[in-house]
């Protein structure tokens, strides 16, 4: 039977990110700090665009000072990118994993699906996996998880675990954790000498790849102000912020060469792009500020349960989006700057509604001020003390969001109290 080779031509209907709108979304998810250096580098290049500073030259504040004398540490996308090109990645697969590092969150998630990331840039999807495989392999282990599970299974791995036996393992954590060792046996066909070791590595491993005194303490630049008036939150742009970014007025006939003409086109494409980034930013604080308002006119002491995904419902933006404008980004009140970040959380169960994490670690902290030094109340006990409120969580949880706070455990706490009661006897004298 004689072969013949043949040529088939299809369309297939697909989404595809031209270069401006990957400028635009550069743009919108760097930092504060990032984007301060971009204007000026552009403006240098660019004879098109005019940079308006709002501040003058007798205002420079101690954080410019330090931006211009002090050696900038590297950052973890220079670190990821440094590891990914020792990789010897294709160039699709290379691409796919640097644009990933851009889409993860403050603790290293990942929190947007490979399929939406798919949909939304016209990369095939099998070249994000291949891209994601290699971004988790790098380090800090856990880097590019989508969820808890996946994050010990990564760190598992780079202990020395074979990979189908770590995912095995992190789909019976709470078996671990009750140490069901007669279950997990034939389970995992392992002894239980080796389970208790595996039990044992699971506590020593992190519930996010980066940890928040993991990286160099970041200075956030507030880009939006919180004022109050009249019992309400409102949210404006700080003007003293970032410069104001526009293009030089001219006759767009007159530009005699195709590079000026290129250079004009890109100063308007920076400028609609900053002025984007402004309005989205704006418009997320505006709806963080109405759902907050109890934390911002009430003392700074409560904060309500909020995800990206109702914001996003609520601006009819995609999740994605509202991640990438938050990531870096910070707000000022009442004179004390706060990342985005930490507005957001889900609520916990809670009777009569939910709860937010915030709240619960505020409750935790008053619980164990008040608590007699002679019998420091355990976890357990801050456990019951909360179901007796109407908080449902778990022992687990408790120490957790206690060690978030920096308080030790009530075993520390208790023999505190001697070496305190030494201290003054030795400084009361003879």
């Amino acid at each position: 039977m004689a072969l013949r080779s043949r040529v088939h031509l299809t369309t297939r209907p697909g989404l595809a990110l031209s270069a401006q709108m990957r400028a635009a979304i550069s743009i919108l998810r760097m930092p504060t700090s990032a984007l301060l250096e971009d204007i000026a580098r552009e403006a240098a290049e660019n004879p098109f665009l005019v940079v308006d500073s709002p501040r003058t030259a007798s205002e420079i504040s101690a954080y410019d000072y330090a931006l211009a004398t002090a050696e900038a540490p590297e950052s973890l996308h220079d670190k990821l990118a440094r590891q990914l090109a020792v990789q010897h990645l294709d160039a699709p697969t290379l691409a796919a994993a640097a644009f990933l590092i851009g889409e993860l969150r403050e603790d290293g998630y990942l929190d947007a699906t490979l399929e939406d990331l798919a949909d939304s840039t016209g990369a095939p999807l099998a070249i994000l996996e291949a891209g994601l495989r290699a971004l988790q392999r790098c380090d800090p282990p856990g880097i590019g998880a989508r969820d808890l599970p996946e994050c010990l299974a990564l760190q598992l791995v780079d202990a020395g675990i074979a990979e189908g036996m770590a995912r095995a393992i992190t789909a019976r954590l709470e078996d671990f954790a009750e140490g069901r060792w007669a279950r997990l046996g034939p389970a995992l066909s392992l002894p239980v000498a080796e389970l208790e070791r595996i039990a044992d590595l699971l506590r020593r491993l992190t519930s996010s790849p980066i940890q928040s005194g993991d990286s160099t303490p970041i200075v956030l630049i507030p880009e939006i102000r919180i004022e109050c008036r009249e019992g309400r939150a409102e949210a404006r742009l700080n003007s003293a912020t970032l410069p104001m970014v526009s293009v030089l007025e001219t006759d767009r006939g007159s530009l005699g060469t195709d590079e000026m003409r290129a250079l004009f086109e890109r100063a308007a494409a920076f400028s609609e792009a900053v002025a984007a980034r402004c309005a989205t930013l704006l418009r997320i604080a505006t709806v963080v500020a109405a759902r907050q308002t109890a934390f911002f006119v009430n003392g700074h002491e409560r904060i309500a349960p909020l995800t990206r995904g109702e914001i996003a419902e609520t601006l009819q933006l995609h999740p994605s989006t509202v991640g990438r404008a938050i990531a870096g980004k910070a707000l000022i009140a009442d004179g004390r700057v706060y990342a985005f970040g930490r507005f957001f959380s889900r609520a916990l169960a809670m009777e009569g509604g939910g709860i937010s994490p915030f709240d619960i670690q505020r409750r935790i902290r008053t619980l164990i001020e008040r608590e007699d030094s002679c019998s420091p109340l355990a976890d357990a006990e801050i456990q019951a003390h909360l179901r007796n409120e109407g908080v449902d969580i778990a022992r687990r949880t408790v120490a957790k969001y206690r060690k978030c706070l920096r308080i030790p455990s009530s075993f520390a706490r208790r023999a505190r109290k001697p070496l305190a009661k030494a201290g003054m006897q030795a400084a009361s004298g003879p």
